[in-house]
């Protein structure tokens, strides 16, 4: 989120950062962080879930209404539990996702490339692109606006490759830029006709292989009940690291 920042437009609104701190911590005072950038929800770091209800509690007391909250299991939970009794309503549990990492060599795709091959995406995809992003996306309650940013951004930089076959694109697999030796995937998406076709293993195969190569480390995140995706990550060598919660604030 830092490091995107400076490229946010002027009119879009400001993030509010804020920091626990806890003196006594052996790995520094700084123990978590989170960013509100209204009316999105509160994005937490890790952090331990003392600091996390420290940082629910202070904020729900704030001027600032807040829909709701994402971070690591458990800290979220205890944000979200802390927010509640301050403020006297509900928090409910939204959506939780899973974390996967790619942090050692990658498995090789294991089975033929399909018809067809990969290729950069095209700026005169931008609209189809958003989109395919916004389908992955289901659930997450994404705005065209942002999902369009990003496409946009991903095609300028070279980060997001469709596999095209019989001259029509069928698949995409996006990343985020590399952040602190880092790199996301998003979107990761398939035309459902396409689904069975091997297309989005073959991209994916090829940008872990990549990554590696350069010596980036890979995380996915998806929703929880996405067992198939999931097994498409695992398959190519990523390992679950953990959760991450979201409560929605009535």
């Amino acid at each position: 989120m830092l490091a995107a920042a400076k490229f946010r437009p002027p009119t879009a609104p400001p993030t509010n950062w804020s920091r626990v701190e806890d003196p006594a911590s052996d790995g520094g005072p700084v123990v978590g962080a989170a960013a509100f950038t209204p009316p999105h929800l509160v994005v937490l770091s890790g952090m331990p879930t003392a600091a996390a209800a420290a940082l629910g509690a202070e904020l729900g007391a704030g001027p600032d209404p807040l829909p709701g909250v994402i971070g690591s299991d458990p800290a979220s939970g205890a944000f979200a539990e802390a927010w509640s009794k301050t403020t006297g309503r509900p928090a409910r549990a939204d959506r939780r996702e899973l974390v996967l990492c790619l942090d050692g060599p990658a498995a090789p795709n294991g089975r033929p490339a399909p018809s067809g091959q990969s290729r950069a995406a095209r700026a005169e995809e931008l609209e189809l692109l958003t989109d395919w992003c916004l389908e992955a996306a289901h659930g997450a309650r994404l705005s065209r606006e942002i999902a369009r940013r990003s496409v946009q951004g991903q095609i300028a930089g070279g980060l997001l490759r469709v596999w095209e076959d019989d001259g029509q694109p069928v698949a995409a697999v996006g990343r985020t830029a590399a952040v602190a030796g880092v790199v996301r995937f998003n979107p990761v998406y398939s035309r459902p006709e396409a689904r069975r076709g091997g297309y989005v293993r073959a991209l994916l195969a090829e940008a872990a292989t990549g990554l590696r190569a350069d010596g980036l480390t890979g995380l996915a995140v998806l929703g929880e009940a996405n067992t198939a995706v999931q097994g498409l990550f695992t398959s190519l060598g990523f390992r679950p690291v953990g959760g991450l919660s979201e409560y929605r604030f009535d």
